[in-house]
């Protein structure tokens, strides 16, 4: 079936045979996207021969498939449905890496058949779905944007799933931190153990060690019989969240480097150490590094956590998720309070586009709240919100110099989609590819610019 081999090894033929059989699909694509490999399995759903489909463009032959954003993204997607005639599959695509160069993508079945695959979700899903409602956790479904920045910090966040390495989460207060703390827990091989958080600046300094480390029986005047276990021993087998860790004091600093590197901690009192298996994760609205050169914070401890390091960017930096977060922080809202909001005004998403927000997402979530609260209407008008004076407060009346500014910005954009729609006659995916951006990002591009190629 690969047609681009003329003489097989004695090997080939085995590892042919394990390619393509019944039971699933493979199709491969060069870094032009044209197909080289395609198993009996595609021919098969396609309904075509192999010479048809060999040396064809995967976006002629399946326009859904999303091979080519593989190819310009460089990374794994697992568990997409892809639909082909009248059968939807469950499937993975991945980069082909040749001297570490991407050299193609490839997409395999999981399961070949869409019924049997809701099947086995359902039975994996039942203890998944238990453990998260009791623990509330977050998972990667519920990190909301398609903007650059939010598909950069996915990608780090996948990443930094795979491994128990401490990670260091920084980014201003209200972006989401502890939310892909919690995200990348439940992605990785330790979601089915603890994950606990512990806010550093809301525990009294004399009881922040016991907080953590936990002590004996006897250990201090009012200690509990018994003694009690530490946040890192409750944790012990998942994750523990160090949050606002720039508020940690220089002498506990020194006792957490301990327990990064022995990997053991000693309650208050005790005789002999606990052993540990936990990931350390740190997140921090400070500059870690000036309080390092100020001499506030240990230089040992900050390499220590800052082996991985995500930094969640503020929302003026990613306007383009608004549409996304608004909806989104409207249906987690009905939830909570019993509403059934169904939308925004467009006056209120200008609104929204024009303000500040200092205080980032979790501010934005407030302000959603208020609108929902105070509006008749299912679709909410942010001027309702009382003592709220839009037009003073957080509007930014825009100069003629900068709209001039953002004006030709726009048109050096649409100038510039047009000519790469033109040259690939139309075809998005190869366009968004020549761009180096995603498809998504794109078509949002073309409606917000409204290119629309001849």
């Amino acid at each position: 079936m690969l047609s681009c081999c003329t003489k097989l090894s004695p090997f080939e033929p085995r590892l042919l045979s394990v390619l393509d059989n019944p039971y699933e699909g493979v199709l491969a694509i060069d870094e032009r996207g044209n197909i080289f490999f395609v198993s009996s399995l595609f021919l098969e759903l396609l309904k075509r021969s192999e010479p048809e489909v060999i040396g064809s463009s995967v976006q002629s032959l399946l326009p859904d498939c999303k091979l080519p954003d593989t190819l310009a993204q460089n990374y794994s997607i697992w568990g997409e449905t892809l639909r082909i005639n009248d059968r939807e599959l469950l499937v993975a695509r991945f980069p082909i890496r040749v001297e570490g160069r991407v050299a193609g993508a490839m997409l395999r079945t999981i399961v070949p058949d869409q019924k049997i695959a809701k099947e086995i979700v359902q039975k994996l899903s039942r203890p998944a779905l238990a453990m998260n409602s009791v623990t509330g956790l977050c998972t990667c479904h519920d990190i909301i944007g398609e903007s650059e920045p939010m598909l950069y910090v996915k990608k780090l966040a996948r990443r930094a799933s795979r491994t128990s390495s401490t990670l260091l989460i920084t980014g201003e207060s209200g972006t989401g931190k502890e939310i892909i703390a919690q995200a990348i827990h439940t992605r990785s091989v330790r979601r089915e153990a603890p994950f606990i958080t512990v806010n550093c600046s809301a525990i009294p300094e004399d009881l922040l060690e016991s907080e953590l480390f936990g002590y004996v029986d006897g250990a201090f005047t009012g200690a509990r019989k018994g003694g009690k276990p530490g946040k890192f021993e409750l944790a012990n087998g998942g994750t523990i969240l160090l949050d606002e860790i720039g508020e940690m004091p220089l002498y506990m600093q020194v006792k957490l480097l301990r327990v990064l590197q022995e990997r053991m901690v000693w309650r208050v009192g005790a005789t002999t150490p606990t052993q540990l298996d936990v990931r350390v994760m740190a997140a921090t609205n400070t500059d870690l590094q000036k309080m390092v050169q100020q001499g506030k914070f240990r230089e040992d401890l900050y390499y220590r956590l800052k082996v991985l390091e995500i930094n969640m960017p503020p929302l003026r930096d990613r306007l383009d998720d608004l549409p996304m977060l608004v909806d989104g922080l409207i249906q987690r809202i009905n939830a909570n309070i019993g509403t059934n909001a169904k939308g925004i005004q467009p006056e209120s998403l200008n609104i929204l586009r024009s303000s500040e927000w200092r205080g980032n997402v979790r501010e934005l979530a407030n302000v959603l709240e208020q609108a929902i609260n105070w509006s008749d209407d299912p679709i909410i008008d942010l001027r309702n919100i009382p003592g709220r004076v839009w037009e003073t407060s957080s509007v930014r009346p825009e100069s003629s110099d900068s709209q001039r500014l953002r004006e030709r910005v726009e048109s050096t954009e649409r100038e510039l989609i047009f000519r790469v729609l033109e040259q690939t006659d139309g075809n998005k995916s190869e366009a968004a590819r020549l761009l180096g951006i995603r498809r998504s990002v794109l078509y949002k591009k073309l409606e917000r610019l409204a290119v629309h190629p001849a």
